[in-house]
Parts: structure tokens; C-alpha cells; sequence
């Protein structure tokens, strides 16, 4: 998708400043692969752990337990802003499906555009909650694997 959006915009700064001939449509394009590719890319980073992380607590192993706890609380917040979010873009793609309204250049509607963003945030909540499963089991193993002090 990037490859095409780099190309498309080269021979579209090629046709409009030395061909003289610009095309309406191929901006379009670019933007709306641009912003699917940015929110494609959010259930990516959830799933490979590359999302933004703020370190705060230390990462000696006494702090080990508090981590996991604040992580479990960052995931879960993630989780509410994600059905927040599919929420609001489910309630945007009804409005434009009721105004009708569609994109200038090659006339897609926008319901159809903001329609896919339930979905890309529905994979992100799975893809969370996949990260918290592993997270509890990989905590479940450490502490299993801890001498108990009698």
C-alpha cells in the first residue's frame, strides 16, 4: 500500500508540474490508503508490542509484579478507548450513510470509508485481549516456577 501511495504520487507531481495535467482523484486515493494504513497499523503494534510505552517503573525484578499490574490496567484502558472509538466510527458511518455524502474526486461514499474502522478496532480488542492472555500466563508461569518459603 505504501509503495503504491509513493508512486502514485510521483506521477501525479510528474503530470501536474511538467505535463500540466492534474488528476483529482489521485490525492484522494493517497490520503484515504494513507489514514487506512495508519489505522491498519494499530492492531500490528498491538499484536507485535511496538505501540508507544512510557517507561516509568523501573524494570528490576521487584518491580516485576507492579508492571504487570499497571499493564493490565493500560490494556484494559485500551480496551474501553477501542470500543469508544469503534463506537463513535459506527454512529460517523451512519450519518454519512443517511446524508449521502460522498468523497469529491472519485465519489466513494463515506459511510464505506468509516465503516471499516469498527472493524480495525474490533482486531485491535482481540489483539489486546490476546496480549493480556499471554501476559497472566506468562506471569502465571514465573510465579509457579518461584520457591515457596515455608
Amino acid at each position: 500500500m505504501l509503495g503504491y501511495i509513493a508512486i502514485s504520487l510521483n506521477i501525479e507531481v510528474f503530470n501536474r508540474y511538467f505535463l500540466n495535467s492534474p488528476s483529482a482523484y489521485t490525492d484522494e486515493i493517497a490520503r484515504t490508503l494513507m489514514i487506512m494504513l495508519i489505522f491498519l497499523g494499530v492492531p500490528w503494534a498491538v499484536k507485535s508490542n511496538k505501540h508507544v510505552i512510557i517507561d516509568l517503573i523501573p524494570t528490576s525484578k521487584a518491580w516485576q509484579s507492579k508492571r504487570v499490574v499497571i499493564e493490565l490496567i493500560s490494556h484494559i484502558i485500551f480496551i474501553v478507548f477501542s470500543i469508544l472509538f469503534a463506537l463513535a466510527a459506527y454512529r460517523a458511518a451512519e450519518f454519512h450513510h443517511m446524508l449521502g455524502s460522498t468523497t469529491e474526486g472519485l465519489g466513494i461514499p463515506y459511510w464505506l470509508l468509516l465503516g471499516s474502522l469498527p472493524g480495525i478496532f474490533v482486531l485491535t480488542i482481540v489483539r489486546l485481549l490476546q496480549r493480556i492472555y499471554t501476559l497472566l500466563k506468562t506471569r502465571n508461569a514465573t510465579d509457579s516456577q518461584e520457591p515457596i518459603n515455608v
